[in-house]
């Protein structure tokens, strides 16, 4: 996952700037720290954010504030850190603390959403988003969030609208068409959620949730030859996607006889990519023959394979992965709505 950048008016800290700035904060915090500045603990804060190390970042945040406790940037980044650690709690009263002081400013009111949607509180959250959307309507984010939440709470016709909206502002969004591709889906509009998913993987080609989400569509259409190619390139992107691992395996009954040896080739895959990550079961590999045979055909045994690795390689990490399932989505598939990517951290 890419760095948090720091958000700078007219400027972005480079590689070298960040550099310089680190040796100096830690010649003064070497020091004692008695001589630094509000900003200078910010300045510190953000760049231990940028290198993962959220809960230093708190604490320098929190030195921040005990010297400038009336810069909602400082509490909105600390926030955003808190957030990171799944601290949403927490990070609501960070936002409530920089809303207060700057209650206009559209960034405050989405990052609040975001935590909101985080403890499961929709309908808050859903305010929120309409706040930013209001405070800025010109811009794509709160209305894409928008339509997540509304989709969350059922109101699917209003969450297309609010992600019409979002595309209409910038049509490149590539969470955006997934999220539309997703509103549909749970529509029935399968032809409609497929042509939305090809238009999100033109721009991002590389991503694997949208091949996923893509071979959903195909599968939902009865296209299962073209399903099956999706969740292979999903896979072949992310060998450890769980999601594609369950949708192929959902996918072996419907496939004829001609894929016996390309399913053969995807459970070996299973094995090993499994075997790799320390999987739980620590026995043997069972050779191909009778054992196998007791089982009711290949069929039966790839589809166990499939989904069996699925939930294996969620319980080996998967939860900590950047998406997760899209809790509208229909039983037959588990589609993939993106989280909040866009939250922006910024310099006081």
């Amino acid at each position: 996952m890419a760095a948090v950048k720091v958000k700078i008016p007219g400027a972005v800290i480079g590689s070298r700037e960040l550099s310089i700035l680190l040796l100096t904060l830690f010649l003064a915090s070497a020091a004692g720290g008695e001589d630094l500045s509000a900003r200078d603990w910010s300045e510190m804060g953000n760049a231990q954010v940028k290198r993962g190390e959220y809960q230093e970042a708190i604490a320098s945040y929190d030195r921040a504030i005990a010297l400038d406790g009336y810069n909602p940037n400082i509490w909105y980044n600390k926030g955003l850190a808190l957030s990171s650690l799944g601290r949403y709690e927490e990070a609501l009263y960070c936002y409530h603390r920089g809303s207060n002081l700057q209650p206009f400013d559209p960034d405050l009111w989405i990052a609040r959403g975001s935590a909101l949607s985080g403890l499961g509180r929709h309908e808050e959250a859903l305010e929120s988003y309409s706040r930013a959307a209001e405070f800025a309507p010109g811009d794509a984010d709160p209305w894409k969030k928008r339509g997540t939440v509304l989709a969350r709470l059922g109101r699917l016709e209003e969450a297309l609208a609010s992600t019409e909206k979002a595309l209409e502002i910038d049509p490149e969004d590539a969470d955006a068409w997934n999220s539309m591709g997703t509103i549909l889906s749970n529509l029935g509009r399968h032809e409609e959620a497929l042509v939305c998913y090809l238009r999100a993987i033109e721009i991002e080609p590389e991503n694997p949730d949208l091949w996923n989400n893509r071979g959903s569509a195909l599968h939902q259409l009865g296209r299962y030859q073209e399903a099956q190619e999706s969740y292979s390139w999903a896979i072949g992107l992310d060998p450890l996607h769980e999601y594609a691992w369950h949708n192929q395996g959902l996918l072996v009954p419907t496939l004829d006889e001609e894929t016996e040896e390309a399913f053969a080739l995807l459970r070996e895959r299973i094995y090993v990519e499994t075997k790799t990550r320390n999987a739980l079961s620590g026995g043997e590999r069972p050779e191909d023959g009778e054992d196998n045979e007791k089982l009711t055909g290949w069929r039966g045994l790839l589809m166990i394979a499939a989904i069996a690795a699925a939930g294996m390689i969620s319980i080996l990490g998967g939860m900590g992965r950047a998406f997760h399932r899209d809790p509208l989505s229909p039983p037959l598939n588990k589609l993939i709505i993106f989280t909040d990517r866009s939250l922006r951290r910024r310099r006081p």
